[in-house]
């Protein structure tokens, strides 16, 4: 779909799957004066703006006779999914911030002059791993990791951070993180060049947990790498509600298993291992529980307990991974009401643009998700960027 043209808010409404109340609640207006709205009433520049704040959509978009989405914005790429449609309105609405929020980073990265990647960026990137038709998901998952530490010449070593491997080898690619809810989509991933390659993991849920937390990164790497065709855009939920969607969960597990344990570990593990045992030699690499509780049952015949083993929690080891997968720029931020997916990209982007005189304070504010009225300035102290002079503000 190139284009899809709606002729009005409420038909817009309806395509996302929202209520006039839940529109309403998050949008922060009367469901008298919003159905006037959607019966032809002229909005106000703050319903305008928080109606497209809420559809993840720009607002220029909505005050057009009607309503044109291209194929790589949030609605179009979101509404159409069967896993965005079974989840409930607050949760979408997260969906779509956080869609936004990707799409703010590739436009303030391009304000800025850096360089962002497009979606034949996002092929080459995977160039040389994503072939491997014929064979099921869960052996095309096994061997894309595999060639992927052998490209990266990663060996049998553990991954000390995957957020930071994540960083280093994927610079042009954003990491973010959002509030998507504690049965929300442990993780997206979107490839279009409006939002470059962008992964979101939930703050909430299982993913509280940091071995949960790098698992779900390394899954959504499997969408980033093997799901785009080059053309398409895609936005990827974590879940499996298609055939299609259970083929890419499967190899997407898959990978994330491999690509956090390499495949020598992995075979050192036998029938006749103690549980104890068998969880001590993966300990190391950073895999939960679960994941491993479920690839030594399935590929390895091992029942193991459905509490781990304690003698394998140590809690050296567990502080080590809190401190290697903490959501960097998150806890501490100055401004409370700046949303997560807010707070590190988009909030570190938009400082070095205001710094710089290239947006107002009013647009700096607007990109931060609060008004001017809050202490903006202390944004800028954190990410240790000077004020814009007076004849640049």
């Amino acid at each position: 779909m190139a284009t899809k043209t709606l002729p009005s808010i409420r038909a817009l409404r309806e395509y996302l799957g929202f209520t006039v109340a839940g529109v309403s609640r998050f949008c922060r207006i009367e469901k008298a004066r919003l159905t006037a709205i959607e019966g032809g009433s002229e909005p106000t520049f703050f319903e305008l703006e928080e109606l497209a704040r809420v559809f993840g959509i720009d607002s220029d978009a909505l005050s057009d006779e009607h309503i044109v989405l291209q194929a790589s914005d949030a609605p179009s790429t979101l509404a159409s999914l069967d896993e965005f449609r079974d989840i409930g309105e607050e949760v979408r609405v997260r969906i779509l911030a956080a869609a936004t929020a990707a799409k703010d980073v590739v436009a303030l990265k391009k304000l800025l002059g850096k360089q962002t990647i497009t979606l034949a960026g996002i092929r080459r990137k995977s160039t040389g791993l994503h072939d491997v038709r014929g064979k099921k998901p869960a052996e095309q998952g096994r061997e894309l990791a595999n060639r992927l530490r052998k490209k990266q010449k990663m060996g049998s070593e553990p991954i000390i951070s995957c957020r930071d491997w994540f960083q280093e080898f994927y610079p042009d690619a954003t990491l973010l993180y959002a509030e998507l809810g504690r049965f929300g989509p442990a993780g997206l991933t979107f490839a279009d060049d409006s939002r470059g390659a962008t992964i979101v993991l939930n703050l909430n849920g299982k993913n509280e947990q940091p071995l949960v937390r790098r698992f779900s990164l390394a899954h959504e790497l499997c969408h980033l790498l093997v799901d785009v065709d080059g053309k398409t855009p895609l936005a990827q939920l974590s879940g499996y509600l298609t055939d299609t969607g259970l083929e890419r969960e499967q190899r997407a597990n898959a990978f994330a298993v491999r690509l956090l344990c390499p495949e020598s570990v992995l075979g050192s593990v036998h029938t006749d291992d103690e549980p104890a045992e068998a969880v001590r030699k993966l300990a190391p690499f950073g895999l939960p529980y679960a994941a491993v509780r479920l690839y030594l049952n399935k590929l390895r015949g091992l029942d193991l307990p459905a509490i781990p083993p304690q003698e394998v929690l140590s809690m050296r080891l567990q502080a080590h991974w809190l401190n290697a997968e903490e959501p960097l720029g998150i806890a501490g931020f100055p401004l409370e009401k700046v949303p997560p997916e807010r707070r590190t990209h988009v909030a570190e982007l938009a400082s070095e643009a205001y710094s710089r005189g290239l947006i107002s304070r009013d647009r700096f504010a607007l990109v931060l998700g609060v008004t001017p009225l809050h202490e903006i300035e202390r944004v800028l102290d954190f990410f240790g960027v000077p004020e814009p002079t007076d004849q640049a503000a």
